[in-house]
């Protein structure tokens, strides 16, 4: 063979072997790309658990971020009834030391605008529950294990205690969020509620919104159901949700903290 056809013959391989390698660069960056993106894929769909912001070695002040409702409407009336025995346990609920209704600034400041609004209808607010602490919560679940129902005639007379979960009470409650208000109006001359037709933490379907009949405790009117409408109206109107089981429950649309719960201590 001749000299310059072996010259041809090399250059020849290293061009195979440059290429080859080029390839198995390409397939090893490819698969590498392939396992960086089922890694972002299940970083992804990583599940998200809602933490619970404990506060209680805080003494003084609020977290930033919530205010007592009191300063932000002067006329509000407070009756915290977890602060209270006059509550479907009969007891007082863990985190509650003051008749201090407490929200998210921005639940305080959506809630005085409807105030505002129920101030020229002639009413004013009257909040049995605002924000709650998860001590409270937990403090619920346990009294629904125990053999006490000495409140049953009157909040929950057609539920036993374990079926009030997930109907009406919840291991996670929207109000330890912040931003959620069990509330009534109240006329501003005289200061004497507004008729609902049934009373603050009724369990039953007397306290669903749109609810007209007799129940166990009385009757609810179309009249009655009038005035929660009206309620619901003004709440709807300056940015909170209603539910339909509870005519005195709402919750702010647009919550800042929307998957936080906070344990901090009513005071």
């Amino acid at each position: 063979m001749k000299f310059p056809a072996l010259i041809n013959i090399f250059l020849l391989t290293i061009i195979l072997v440059a290429c080859d390698s080029g390839h198995n660069a390409q397939a090893s960056n490819t698969q590498g790309s392939k396992r960086s993106q089922h890694k972002v894929k299940k970083n992804r769909v990583k599940k998200v658990v809602s933490p619970v912001i404990d506060y209680d070695s805080i003494s003084g002040s609020l977290p930033q971020g919530f205010v007592y409702v009191k300063n932000v409407i002067p006329d509000v009336i407070e009756d915290l009834r977890y602060n209270t025995t006059s509550n479907f346990m009969g007891e007082r609920a863990d985190g509650y030391q003051a008749n201090r209704a407490i929200l998210t600034t921005e639940a305080a400041q959506a809630l005085k605008g409807a105030a505002n609004q129920l101030r020229d209808m002639g009413y004013v607010i009257k909040i049995y529950d605002a924000y709650r602490p998860q001590s409270a919560v937990n403090h619920f679940l346990r009294w629904s294990k125990n053999n006490d129902e000495r409140n049953k005639a009157y909040y929950y007379p057609t539920l036993s205690k374990r079926r009030l979960f997930g109907r009406y009470i919840s291991r996670k409650s929207g109000h330890t969020r912040g931003s959620t208000i069990d509330m009534t109006i109240c006329y501003a001359s005289t200061g004497e509620e507004v008729d609902m037709g049934g009373h603050f933490d009724f369990l039953g379907q007397a306290s669903h919104t749109a609810f007209v009949g007799r129940y166990s405790l009385g009757e609810v009117t179309t009249a009655h159901r009038q005035n929660r409408l009206i309620l619901k109206g003004v709440m709807t109107r300056h940015g909170f949700k209603a539910i339909s089981n509870e005519w005195w429950h709402f919750t702010l649309k647009r919550e800042p903290h929307p998957t936080t719960y906070y344990n901090f201590p009513v005071k």
